[in-house]
């Protein structure tokens, strides 16, 4: 049985299926780890950018509306990258999922190492 009923609706531009996340996790904390994982699905409203294109703020909303922020650190050798994040989500307590900064490829800046997202 699911901790939360999650509700139909749009993430992204992909259709949010009620279903799919209740059967996702017994364990709440895991399928929201599974969505901070692309925070930028999240985004609800302005995102402020930096003068490279790199998101480094905005205010998310959960699929069950809950409200929570965005902030990102750009990278420095590859413009326009998040190095790191931060995700909340608000609630007594307030949760919020950590990525530590990735290593990138120092030629093609692709990601060589992505460590575990932290959730305090």
């Amino acid at each position: 049985m699911p901790i939360r009923n999650w509700a139909d609706g749009v993430l992204g531009n992909t259709p949010l299926s009620a279903a799919r996340l209740n059967d996702l996790e017994a364990d709440l904390e895991a399928a929201l780890l599974q969505l901070a994982r692309d925070p930028s699905q999240l985004f609800a409203g302005a995102v402020t950018n930096d003068v490279n294109g790199a998101p480094v703020s905005a205010v998310v909303e959960w699929p069950d509306g809950v409200t929570g922020t965005y902030s990102g650190t750009a990278s420095v050798s590859f413009p326009g990258s998040v190095s790191a994040y931060t995700i909340t989500r608000v609630g007594t307590p307030t949760v919020t999922f950590t990525q530590p900064a990735v290593t990138r490829d120092p030629v093609t800046g692709y990601i060589t190492n992505r460590p575990p997202i932290t959730v305090s």
